[in-house]
């Protein structure tokens, strides 16, 4: 496994330059995580690794599964990595030992997203067909689980203002839920052919959504449409939020574009020209105020950091 820095000393007029690139993973990249120092990746080579997140060099953390990973989350109140399997296993590794704690098999297809909710203490999985589980972080008590009947939930985003769970799911609809007795409180059409991320401004008050459509859509809570943005030519697999002004969108079509605002210009489009993935674009992970991560199917994972002119 191994990394490689760059070497270009030219500073570019563009907000984020390519810091350094890991070649740790032999199948594509699927999942990032952060912790205090390290952060996480699980891959199609069924490997789950650990990396220094100020250097990207490995250490001596790394799990091997039976099959590949598409989510994992660190929950940093208890140093408990949360695996999610694609035959639905969840599993639960102490990062400090390496041990793995538990295993549970409630979900029976793949697990796709993982979310937490500090305030609650409760972590959210979202699997293949549908079904969205709720755990408690500090006992491994599962909460509920519940079918939504709508495919594969492919994204899930909790915002801690609104003390709601937003849910993509793959049937086109956004579904909100209140946190406190989880009950759904709007549910709307918001993409064609499925919702492949979500995330929530709270400045704004406003949710944006990616889909297999290729386009950003605007929502307001109630349900109502803002704006649809032609922003990719394929799947956009993840939305962040860098800064309250400045938000990032990555997709199928190997790009990585930050925009200003929300989601109201391009400031900066990263490819392979520009030292980006050759491949699709699966995940994205903030790390700090100027760097963030991305993973693809080019089995890399790239760290981009903001330019200081």
């Amino acid at each position: 496994m191994g990394m490689l820095k760059t070497t270009n000393d030219d500073i570019e007029s563009v907000p984020y330059r390519h810091n350094y690139t890991i070649n740790g993973h032999i199948a594509s990249v699927y999942s990032l995580t952060a912790g205090p120092s390290h952060f996480y990746s699980s891959s199609g080579d069924r490997y789950v690794a650990r990396w220094d997140r100020y250097s990207g060099v490995q250490d001596q953390f790394v799990i091997k599964l039976d099959l590949p990973s598409y989510a994992i989350k660190f929950i940093e109140s208890n140093g408990v990595l949360v695996v999610g399997a694609s035959d639905g296993k969840l599993y639960l590794f102490d990062t400090k030992s390496k041990k793995e704690l538990k295993c549970f098999t409630q979900h029976k297809s793949a697990i796709f997203s993982i979310e937490e909710n500090k305030d609650n203490k409760h972590l959210y999985v979202g699997d293949e067909e549908g079904y969205l589980s709720i755990w408690n972080t500090l006992t491994w008590e599962l909460q509920m689980i519940v079918n939504l009947n709508c495919g594969k939930i492919r994204s899930l985003h909790y915002s801690s203002a609104k003390k709601m769970l937003f849910i993509g799911k793959q049937n086109g609809e956004i579904s909100i839920f209140e946190t406190d007795y989880y009950n759904e409180i709007k549910c709307f059409r918001a993409h064609k052919n499925g919702v492949s991320s979500i995330i929530y401004c709270q400045e704004r008050g406003v949710i944006a959504s990616g889909g297999n459509d290729a386009y950003i859509r605007l929502w307001t809570c109630d349900g109502e449409a803002i704006k649809a943005i032609p922003a990719h030519n394929y799947t956009i697999y993840s939305l962040i939020s860098l800064s309250n002004d400045l938000f990032l969108s990555a997709s199928r079509d190997k790009s990585i574009k930050v925009w200003s605002g929300f989601y109201d210009q391009v400031i900066q489009k990263i490819d392979a020209k520009s030292n980006g993935h050759s491949y699709s674009v699966n995940t994205l992970l903030k790390l700090n105020d100027i760097e963030f991560l991305s993973g693809g199917d080019d089995k890399k994972i790239i760290c981009f950091k903001k330019s200081i002119v």
